[in-house]
């Protein structure tokens, strides 16, 4: 009889996905992925396969969840920052999926999954950055402007 996981693999998902998000796939070492989830290597390869199989996982994990707040024809609040966080998340994946396959499938899925196009997600990116930087330049000044003395 083997021996029973002792671990909720929903929260090792989160722990993870929260070390890929600050470090990078590249940057997060196994040790990183073992420390932050608190599963030992053995059993994060006997769920996951890989390092490259529990990144798929918290990619997937990650997706399911913002996709869903981020309909366009949703307007609300919550709608809006699902679908900053999803352009984030689509944004990080784009500089990764020239050189991994995995990611590049991933991505893909996930555009068309969030029915965007990378021309789509670029005009958004351009549209949000083109407002934030018109109400910034707009925003009257907040303290008194008096010279040094």
């Amino acid at each position: 009889m083997g021996r029973r996981r002792t671990f909720i693999e929903s929260e090792a998902i989160s722990s993870a996905t929260a070390v890929f998000a600050e470090r990078g796939f590249t940057g997060a070492s196994v040790d990183d992925l073992v420390r932050a989830t608190g599963v030992n290597r053995a059993s994060l390869y006997g769920v996951f396969g890989s390092k490259d199989g529990l990144f798929q996982r918290c990619l997937t994990e990650t997706l399911a969840v913002l996709s869903p707040a981020a309909t366009p024809s949703d307007s609300t609040d919550a709608a809006g920052a699902g679908r900053e966080k999803l352009d984030l998340v689509l944004v990080a994946l784009m500089e990764i999926a020239p050189g991994d396959p995995t990611v590049r499938e991933a991505l893909e899925v996930a555009l068309d999954r969030a029915d965007i196009t990378a021309e789509a997600l670029g005009r958004r990116l351009l549209e949000r950055a083109g407002s934030a930087t018109s109400s910034s330049a707009t925003a009257a000044p907040t303290a008194s402007a008096s010279p040094p003395t």
